[in-house]
């Protein structure tokens, strides 16, 4: 299949950024303060050191592929149905991820400031344009994301800043007083939320600039930073307890912004910030999934990805309370992500051993 290279590394790290940064900070943060409460923020941070194995090991793999086509290089050493088993389940690895995204920023978009409009509307026009996004293309998305994640930083530093006359860090500490138990498993749910790095082995054969360790060492920094600057923040202003009460600490902390006597309720900054992180997380995640299909005919793509939107779109539209979401978050979602990435690296480093199939070389 010819792939056209269109972006570079470094696009490819600012899709990751954007895309990995919208789930930690409004679905993990919640799910670490429900399980360490004031060891969260250790957690989180510990989870830098087996990260930075992962992605070594991450880099290995870009090595031996060659930067190239991850599911042929499969193919080449464990035939097709090797292949069509991994291609559909990152497809389904995908989807997962794009229908927890979806279902959570529609949720939280009823809950914070369209309590009228009905679900089904925000989620129709959600989906919509996630939808035109990734049958534009991968560039299309790295130009986007490019625009996007500037001022996404940006105004993160602006409420982490403009917050300080609310912290009190001394909350921060004692630590252990439940033990290490709390610590080691918010390190390793920080862990399961951060494996999604692992989507560069299947979006590298669109990178036309080397790969290099150092960038994704950087990436990975980045990645666990910019979840423990939010929690350690929510924990500061609001104490681990109240912290651990509340359903979006994150945007909670924007509620909090004010400048000076005469300007209050900011809040409506963060609407960008949830709006452009979601929409570029669940389009990557739609093309991917597209992509792993190897589809050729543009108009047969985009048949098969309005069938994959309207999906999930009819998924969306299930009953399913705020607070049934919070529990499979807190007990499933992250325990099996956690599962699926590991054993996804663990065979795709198993295959790295494995000589080129005879068939497959004289072809």
């Amino acid at each position: 299949m010819f792939v056209n290279k269109q972006i570079t590394s470094i696009q490819l790290y600012g899709i990751v950024i954007i895309a990995i940064a919208i789930t930690n900070h409004v679905l993990l943060i919640p799910v670490l303060l429900h399980y360490g409460k004031r060891d969260s923020w250790l957690g989180a941070s510990l989870a830098i050191v087996p990260m930075l194995v992962w992605t070594c090991l991450i880099y290995f793999l870009v090595k031996r592929t060659k930067q190239g086509d991850l599911i042929a290089w499969i193919r080449l050493r464990l035939g097709n149905w090797g292949a069509y088993l991994i291609q559909s389940f990152i497809i389904l690895i995908c989807l997962t991820h794009a229908l927890v995204t979806i279902k959570d920023v529609t949720m939280w978009t009823h809950v914070t400031y369209l309590p009228r409009t009905p679900l089904f509307m925000i989620s129709l026009m959600f989906i919509l344009f996630c939808f035109f996004a990734a049958r534009e293309g991968i560039k299309a998305i790295a130009i986007a994301s490019g625009l996007l994640l500037p001022a996404v930083v940006v105004l993160g530093y602006f409420v982490m800043g403009a917050n300080f006359q609310y912290k009190d860090y001394t909350l921060l500490t004692p630590l252990f007083t439940h033990g290490y138990g709390p610590t080691l498993i918010c390190m390793l749910l920080t862990c399961s939320a951060s494996f999604e790095i692992l989507s560069i082995l299947v979006m590298q054969h669109h990178v036309r600039t080397r790969i290099r360790l150092r960038g994704l060492l950087i990436l990975t920094t980045c990645v666990i930073g910019l979840t423990i600057g939010p929690l350690t923040g929510a924990i500061a202003i609001f104490g681990p307890f109240e912290a651990a009460d509340l359903r979006y600490p994150a945007f909670e902390q924007w509620r909090m912004l004010t400048l000076g006597k005469y300007i209050s309720h900011l809040d409506f900054l963060s609407i960008f910030q949830w709006i452009s992180g979601s929409s570029m997380r669940t389009s990557i995640l739609l093309f991917i999934s597209l992509d792993m299909m190897r589809i050729e005919k543009k108009s047969t793509r985009t048949y098969i990805l309005i069938g994959l939107s309207l999906g999930l779109f009819g998924i969306t539209l299930y009953p399913v309370s705020d607070n049934q979401m919070v529990i499979w978050l807190q007990k499933y979602y992250y325990s099996l992500m956690f599962v699926v990435g590991l054993s996804l690296l663990l065979f795709l480093l198993v295959v790295a051993m494995l000589p080129i199939r005879r068939k497959e070389q004289d072809a």
